[in-house]
């Protein structure tokens, strides 16, 4: 379980997190949505534990977090390929900075390619791929590790319509597939309804409504009209005056 205990981040005289408190059980997913600086990315990187808040506290699976932990995946925005190395070795590069031995690095390098259907451009740098390629490698990087919570920071938002919702489907197959609690930040509201078991909607710097959303999961719920229900009780939520 993911427990936030009314943590607050500042940056100088700027609070970008106000007393923020969500508890987010285990194997479950959340998608965090609202406006820009709305604290969404802050909370975010403050769960990887790249920001110490300035007060609370941040408990996963009973341990406080003081610091990056080992069990944690980060997919960000911009993908964070390493241009000078190829596919494989961007999504190898993880395991060996952690001395993962040859044949465990080849397995695991190998095994993720396959389930990400890009082991054809195995050999290719990233700046020969497309926008959803790219995407997939991103992705391979961080479930390499095999991690307990994947954070996820705008991880379709550069991408095309139809390649956003191919990209959404096999974030939704990894996690069916795999024991893991995933937390994502998202500022499409469709894609928070199709991947978030629980929605939390923010604003300046608060958690203004968690949502539970039972469309989650369901085999083509973009096909049904009660998932658009839900996207517009979102919407509301996110027009509402605070």
């Amino acid at each position: 379980m993911v427990d936030i205990d009314g943590i607050r981040v500042c940056y100088g005289d700027e609070t970008a997190l106000d007393n923020v408190s969500l508890s987010i059980d285990k194997n479950s997913t959340c998608a965090v949505i609202g406006a820009s600086g709305c604290g969404k990315t802050t909370l975010l990187y403050a769960l990887a534990g790249i920001i110490r808040p300035t007060s609370g506290k941040i408990t996963i699976d009973g341990d406080e977090l003081n610091g990056i932990r080992k069990g944690t995946s980060l997919i960000l925005q911009d993908y964070g390929l390493l241009p000078w190395k190829n596919v494989w070795d961007n999504i190898a590069f993880p395991l060996k900075s952690r001395d993962f031995k040859k044949d465990e690095v080849n397995a695991r390098v190998s095994s993720t390619l396959k389930s990400l259907g890009i082991e054809e451009h195995a050999k290719k740098f990233p700046g020969e791929l497309s926008g959803g390629q790219k995407q997939r490698v991103g992705i391979g990087r961080a479930i390499v590790l095999e991690p307990d919570l994947l954070l996820m920071d705008e991880a379709s938002s550069a991408l095309d319509a139809i390649t956003k919702e191919h990209i959404q489907d096999l974030i939704l197959s990894i996690y069916k597939e795999n024991q893991i609690t995933l937390v994502m930040v998202t500022h499409s509201i469709e894609e928070a309804v199709f991947l978030g078991q629980k929605i939390v909607i923010m604003d300046k710097g608060r958690i203004k409504n968690i949502m539970d959303n039972p469309w989650f999961g369901i085999d083509d719920s973009r096909d049904n009209m009660e998932f658009y229900k839900i996207c517009l009780q979102v919407r509301r939520w996110l027009n509402e005056e605070a």
